[in-house]
């Protein structure tokens, strides 16, 4: 399956993105997760010849520069750069893959273009993180004082690339899947071998949706969706139960592997469920 790598100019930032296919076949935009990048996919898409994938290292992530000094890593922005993407590839309706912070920013887009989405798969996730109104105002301020008071963390510094893939295989990967993230995200410097996402990603939102609004974009999905949950979702089960039955058609799915299992867990039962959806009926 050909791959090809370039840089796209996505609103105000160049993307670096990974294609995947022929650009005849049907479009896939797929997103990924928060401090992962493109390569989280590397072993899914092989599994779909028949279409054209475009991953995007998001913004801060991968190789895909890094936000001005002033800007913010806010969701908002990502959906902004999504759709700026698809327009400058000239995607005018498109299916829509996202992980975890991919498939929040899907179901936002999902929800506010539906005209654009042909179909969305959600991988361990369904909508955003929420706050209640009453603890705005103290996410607000925490916020506010981390970026005025506190220094910012440096990037970990390790003597080689294994130990960086070490370090985050030890946070939720195995240390295969880590050494494909690290294909894309670890650098050399003078010092050590790091991870070059930006640091300001460990920092919380400015603000955050309150439930009422995300229910909001969930009901105005209208699309055919496939959700796929992982076990390690166990704990948050009533939460993605009750958004789940907000959207009009919608498929759930569970497996038995954790939040990256598109990638180091039952890759091939995944896709041939995704398969199953993508050329089919999804309800």
């Amino acid at each position: 399956m050909k791959t090809s790598e370039r840089v796209i100019q996505a609103g105000d930032l160049p993307l670096a993105i990974k294609t995947w296919g022929d650009p005849k076949n049907q479009p896939v935009l797929a997103l990924h997760g928060w401090q992962d990048n493109a390569a989280t996919f590397d072993r899914l898409i092989p599994l779909f010849p028949d279409y054209y994938w475009i991953v995007p290292d998001l913004p801060g992530h991968g190789q895909s520069q890094h936000r001005g000094h002033a800007a913010d890593y806010s969701i908002w922005h990502y959906c902004v750069e999504v759709m700026a993407l698809a327009d400058a590839l000239g995607l005018e309706k498109f299916i829509l893959v996202g992980h975890s912070m991919g498939g929040g920013i899907a179901s936002l887009l999902a929800g506010s273009c539906p005209e654009r989405i042909e179909k969305l798969v959600l991988l361990d996730v369904i909508g955003t993180i929420t706050t209640p109104a009453a603890n705005s105002p103290a996410q607000l301020r925490e916020s506010i004082e981390k970026r005025t008071r506190r220094p910012l963390r440096k990037a970990g510094l390790y003597p080689d690339r294994t130990a960086a893939e070490a370090a985050r295989a030890k946070v939720g990967v195995t240390p295969e899947a880590a050494a494909l993230l690290g294909e894309r995200g670890i650098e050399a410097g003078e010092e050590g071998y790091y991870w070059r996402h930006d640091q300001r990603l460990t920092l919380r939102s400015l603000m955050s949706l309150g439930e009422e609004q995300m229910a909001a974009f969930l009901a105005a999905i209208t699309c055919e969706v496939l959700l796929v949950v992982s076990k390690e979702a166990v704990q948050r089960e009533e939460v993605i139960r009750e958004r789940a039955a907000l959207v009009k058609r919608i498929r759930t799915v569970h497996f038995d592997g954790g939040h990256h299992q598109h990638l180091d867990g039952d890759v091939a039962a995944i896709a041939a469920c995704m398969r199953d959806f993508l050329e089919g009926s999804g309800t």
